[in-house]
């Protein structure tokens, strides 16, 4: 897939630290696809650095497990986690529901204001890469509500592991319907203010995610 093109800006980071970020995000946001072949050569002209930070760039995303050496020693972007979403989903289920619960009785109208607003960009856009992103966000109104660092730290490193593999999930119309209703569910559950129901709707809406993931993936193979 072609590179986007950097605009030059002013940065307070190091050039390595520079590469790591854009690169990074690139593979997280599907700029680089599972598999592709990273050329430090051609990130270095995009980003106007050398290849040395480049270089030093990948090799921290390779121990994050984003890229990996093949056997003729090119760089790849790492292929979708596929053996730890059940883990990552499950974990992430009990995780959310425990954020739901807390931050229901502490809700604010414009909490609950912002959440509509994202449920109706979410059925009005197509794209797993923007679906993805409103779902991020939809939640994050409630992680911040709930009051505790920890879990929004915890929760907030799941969902980032989880991202690649859901922007494919996210390509499915009736997925986009079904985890439509699932996430209007949750809204009126933190509308009433009811922790039981809140923390119980953003559990089946983890859980039943990654079913809806299983199916996919049983089907089609990412590339």
């Amino acid at each position: 897939m072609p590179l986007p093109r950097v605009k030059p800006s002013h940065r307070h980071t190091s050039a390595q630290q520079y590469a790591y970020e854009e690169v990074r995000r690139w593979i997280l946001n599907g700029v680089l696809e599972p598999d592709e072949v990273v050329r430090d050569v051609e990130i270095a002209e995009l980003l106007g650095v050398s290849r040395t930070p480049v270089r030093e760039a990948l090799i921290r995303l390779g121990q994050e497990g984003l890229v990996e050496a093949s056997a003729s020693r090119m760089t790849r972007v790492a292929g979708l986690p596929l053996d730890r979403a059940p883990h990552l989903f499950q974990v992430g289920a009990s995780l959310d529901a425990l954020a739901a619960e807390l931050a229901a009785p502490q809700m604010t109208e414009a909490d609950l204001q912002l959440m509509r607003s994202l449920l109706d960009s979410l059925s009005q856009t197509s794209s797993p890469e923007r679906l993805s992103a409103l779902d991020e966000e939809f939640h994050l109104v409630y992680y911040r509500r709930a009051g505790n660092p920890v879990l929004i730290e915890l929760l907030e490193s799941i969902d980032e592991q989880l991202r690649r593999i859901e922007r494919h999930i996210w390509g499915h119309v009736r997925i986009q319907e079904e985890a439509h209703e699932e996430h209007r569910g949750l809204l009126e559950a933190l509308t009433a203010r009811d922790p039981a129901a809140a923390g119980e709707a953003a559990r089946v809406n983890w859980l039943r995610s990654w079913q809806r993931g299983e199916e996919v993936f049983k089907t089609s193979v990412p590339s």
